[in-house]
């Protein structure tokens, strides 16, 4: 609830910028200025880099004992307050039944959203460069060897924080009047921030948290690029990447990466909210036909065989648990999180997740056939079936991106009409059209899959358009990655099916 709070707020204010959501609530004590931040870079191509606080300052890892006293500069940021209006649109009468997809549920939703008067607090860089001028790293700490270690992460300090000035409430209504096809409830969360005023709680909201005054909803870093003496400089620059000097003459330290270490290269994100590196924006052109994603998505095949050679028990019971994944987005991510864990011998911390779901993650892992420790924190050991294990790992790290459009996901799947827009890259011509009498694409001919297929599509920077007698598919305005990583699921769930071997 807290973390959707503030990721909301971030893509308000600093779309595409240099701000970091703060996740959980309890992280916010953590969030101090210079203190060290480390960055770990992500598995897929189109994965956002993870955070992780550590306990100490610049100060304690330079060679002097010489404490660094930033200057810290503190300015009013914004007053944040927004309000979202959402008119639920009728249902759709198909051949399958009644579908009602609705954003908000039934009706009119008003929602006001508040954070108050937010305050901005920053290093001084210009006095931190000439504090720190001539000094060096020790490289042979114990903190900084385990950092180094890992290789895949980079140390940053956090130079800025925002923080809130006012007692505020995150109220989280549930609701459930949403349908598909008669067969799935869809529970929607709606999440609502609020300054409190005179003591005065909302009554009507089904789960509610209360923020206290200075309370860190956002932050940003610097990351460090240090040198095998100990010199280290900061990456000011969009084009720098922090580091350990040592790590260019190393290969990747991930288990199962080299499958798709050349798309990786090519489709590297950096920045949050989705920015990627100088020069790799438009690797997807814009205005373009579906077509153009088939030479990336050749691999899909070979790299979700594992699914379909599975038992078909074993099928139906991940792509049942995957599909009842999609109506909860916090299971997504902390699914997608334990995942990167496993893979970098980290022990995932499952501590910000109920009873009810650790379970839940624990079948699922099981089904994986990830061992267990007690207290369910998983071995740091290889997965019995690094295949699976790694179709696995790409699958939800793509549901995951896709976190604003899981329930027409799921909607797709229950329709069945995920194996024709399959079929759709390979068999769309120059101009991204697709003859609605090919028999690969007859589900989509009836009016009401094609209007949440569209939805879908559009929520993924793809254009579909229908005539009577064609199919139009093409790719939206610079539309990143988004179609691929849409792909990327859409095939998982399609070969879950045991089909992908039959791809047109």
């Amino acid at each position: 609830m807290f973390a959707k709070a503030t990721k909301n707020f971030v893509r308000e204010t600093d779309s595409g910028g240099d701000l970091i959501p703060v996740s959980h609530l309890n992280a916010s004590d953590k969030v101090q200025l210079l203190g060290l931040v480390t960055k770990r870079k992500k598995f897929w191509c189109w994965q956002k880099p993870k955070y992780h606080f550590l306990t100490v300052t610049l100060s304690d890892v330079l060679t002097e004992d010489k404490p660094i006293k930033p200057v810290i500069v503190e300015s009013d940021f914004a007053k944040y307050m927004g309000k979202f209006e959402d008119f639920v649109q009728g249902s759709i009468e198909t051949s399958f039944g009644k579908i009602s997809l609705g954003a908000g549920g039934k009706g009119y939703m008003e929602n006001r959203s508040s954070f108050g008067n937010l305050r901005k607090q920053e290093i001084d860089l210009q006095q931190l460069m000439k504090d720190i001028k001539d000094r060096t790293i020790n490289l042979n700490s114990r903190l900084l060897q385990q950092v180094i270690e890992r290789k895949h992460e980079v140390l940053c300090i956090l130079r800025e924080k925002i923080i809130t000035t006012q007692k505020c409430t995150i109220s989280e209504h549930v609701q459930t009047e949403e349908k598909i096809s008669g067969v799935m409830g869809c529970s929607k969360k709606i999440i609502k921030v609020s300054v409190s005023e005179n003591a005065s709680m909302m009554k009507d909201a089904s789960v509610i948290l209360e923020i206290p005054p200075a309370t860190a909803i956002a932050y940003g870093v610097i990351e460090l690029f240090i040198k095998h003496s100990g010199q280290f400089e900061f990456c000011l620059l969009d084009e720098q990447q922090g580091g350990f000097e040592k790590e260019s003459t190393e290969g990747s330290t991930y288990p199962h990466s080299a499958l798709l270490r050349d798309a990786a290269f090519l489709y590297q994100p950096d920045a949050v909210d989705n920015e990627m590196y100088s020069g790799a924006k438009n690797l997807i052109p814009s205005d373009a036909s579906l077509s153009v994603l088939k030479q990336d998505l050749s691999w899909l095949k070979t790299q979700f065989q594992p699914f379909v050679k599975l038992p078909e028990d074993k099928q139906r019971a991940l792509y049942k648990t995957l599909c009842e994944l999609l109506l909860h987005e916090e299971m997504v991510t902390a699914l997608d999180d334990v995942l990167d864990d496993i893979c970098t011998g980290d022990k995932p911390d499952l501590k910000e997740l109920n009873l009810t779901q650790q379970q839940d993650l624990v079948d699922f892992l099981e089904l994986l056939g990830c061992s267990l420790q007690s207290e369910l924190l998983l071995e740091k050991h290889q997965p019995q079936d690094e295949a699976l294990f790694s179709a696995a790992h790409l699958l939800v790290s793509a549901i995951s991106e896709l976190s604003d459009t899981l329930v027409l996901l799921r909607a797709c799947c229950d329709l069945q009409v995920v194996p024709a827009l399959c079929c759709l890259p390979n068999i769309a011509s120059a101009d991204g059209t697709v003859m609605l009498n090919s028999p690969l694409v007859a589900a989509l001919t009836d009016r009401g899959r094609f209007d949440v297929v569209r939805r879908l599509f559009a929520s993924s920077n793809i254009s579909l358009e229908m005539t009577e007698s064609s199919l139009k598919a093409v790719t939206m305005k610079e539309p990143r990655f988004f179609p691929l990583v849409l792909y990327v699921a859409l095939y998982g769930f399609y070969a879950l099916g045991g089909n992908v071997q039959e791809l047109c």
